[in-house]
């Protein structure tokens, strides 16, 4: 089924359904959504086995509703190990974030390693559908893309909850950066939440940073470390030259014997700290995910050795979260899935995503490739918020990489894959 038609069918909506849309106009307002995303979750149940993992899942979950209630607000619903919630009270979400933080970050001081637990938190305030059960609407898919910007141990906030909060003074807020949440016409600025007495400053990982904040940005400089097929660091790439240019024969960085490489394969860009990097030609360049990534329609993502396309329904998604439809509601409605992946690598088959969170992996997840041995036992997981669907990767050893259409923003710790060379991006500072 196409878009198209799959649009014409939610619009064909009976005058039940009509009613129900004009009941929805009456419930909009201003809400606080926040939300959470547990990370390390994947390392301790592979530590500890899966009856402590969910025990741990469930214990978090629970402590970080006990304290949504504390300061008044309302958990919408859980989402693996993800939660969502929303505040009439602006400034109580702020404080109930901090608390978060701060009891997580109690719990798992003493811990070391990929399966120590900790949290990233992201808000927003805005105009929403304000349900008994759930809310819809922008301020829960802006909440949500500022949560995926987040780094783990930190909280950030949208511009319009820092003008909200700002004046009284009772947190310390400082400026994140510049950042591309998708769908907006223009970058968003966004604001961290200083909770830690010595003011520490979480390490930016965020696919869809633009320009970090000043300070962070002084004097600093990119480094490729050539990653080598045993794993090994290799030689190393100070980017000097604004813009350079990697390619077999022509450009800053040259291989001559990667016959998987064009003459100029890809172009690289510092701007204010921040490496960019851009196909020339259409080369294919992959960028690793090191945190969550908002998915686009059409966008080529390698788990293991599988390629996938991402096909979604924008327009039944924006027309779902118009009339306060669910993602299995509107699967139902359109007798199709809203979004699925389908293999570029032969089959042509399609992995459809119904529920709220799916996964990928060799032999631990919902959709497995048992023979696959670049993949790992759960490798990646998708989830779906609001309009919007994310793909991260949950500590694989060869990691889950997306195809660069258009230059992009590329954080420190992400690998690049051109051609048949690898590199590792260092953000080197002064």
């Amino acid at each position: 089924m196409g878009a198209n038609e799959g649009v014409t069918q939610i619009l064909n909506l009976t005058t039940e359904q009509l009613d129900r849309a004009a009941e929805l106009d009456k419930l909009r307002r201003n809400i606080t959504v926040l939300f959470t995303d547990l990370k390390g979750s994947t390392a301790y149940f592979e530590k500890y086995g899966d009856s402590a993992g969910l025990l741990m899942v469930h214990q978090c979950n629970t402590t970080l509703g006990q304290i949504v209630e504390k300061h008044g607000g309302r958990v919408i619903k859980t989402i693996g190990d993800a939660v969502m919630a929303a505040f009439e009270d602006c400034h109580e979400s702020i404080a109930a974030a901090i608390e978060m933080q701060e009891a997580i970050t109690s719990v798992t001081y003493n811990q070391q390693g990929p399966e120590k637990i900790s949290i990233r938190i992201g808000l927003n305030y805005g105009l929403g559908i304000v349900k008994s059960n759930d809310v819809f609407g922008d301020v829960v898919n802006v909440a949500s893309r500022v949560e995926g910007a987040a780094s783990p141990e930190q909280i950030l906030i949208s511009k319009s909850l820092y003008e909200a909060v700002a004046p009284s003074k009772r947190f310390n807020l400082r400026p994140s950066g510049k950042y591309s949440l998708k769908g907006k016409a223009k970058e968003l600025d966004l604001f961290e939440v200083v909770w830690r007495k010595d003011g520490a400053q979480a390490e930016m990982l965020s696919h869809s940073m633009i320009l970090p904040a000043l300070d962070m940005a002084a004097h600093t400089r990119i480094r490729l470390q050539q990653v080598r097929t045993d794993g090994q660091p290799g030689r190393e790439f100070d980017v000097i030259n604004n813009p350079s240019y990697i390619g077999q024969s022509k450009g800053d960085f040259t291989f001559p014997g990667d016959a998987k490489m064009q003459p100029q394969h890809c172009r690289l860009s510092v701007q204010v700290g921040q490496l960019f990097v851009a196909p020339v030609e259409g080369a294919p360049v992959f960028f690793s995910l090191i945190g969550a990534y908002r998915l686009e329609p059409g966008d080529v993502v390698r788990i293991g050795n599988q390629i996938f396309e991402f096909r979604v329904n924008t327009e039944a998604l924006q027309m779902g979260s118009r009339l306060g439809a669910g993602l299995g509601e509107l699967s139902n409605m359109l007798q199709h899935p809203v979004a699925e992946f389908v293999s570029l690598t032969g089959d042509q088959k399609h992995y459809s995503v119904l529920e709220g969170q799916v996964t990928f992996g060799r032999t631990k997840a919902n959709y497995t490739f048992p023979t696959d041995t670049a993949m790992s036992r759960l490798h990646a997981k998708v989830y779906h918020r609001g309009e919007d669907f994310f793909l991260e990767d949950v500590g694989s050893t060869n990691g889950t990489l997306v195809l660069a259409r258009e230059e992009v923003p590329v954080p420190a710790g992400s690998i690049l894959a051109v051609g048949g060379q690898r590199f590792k991006v260092h953000r080197l500072s002064p």
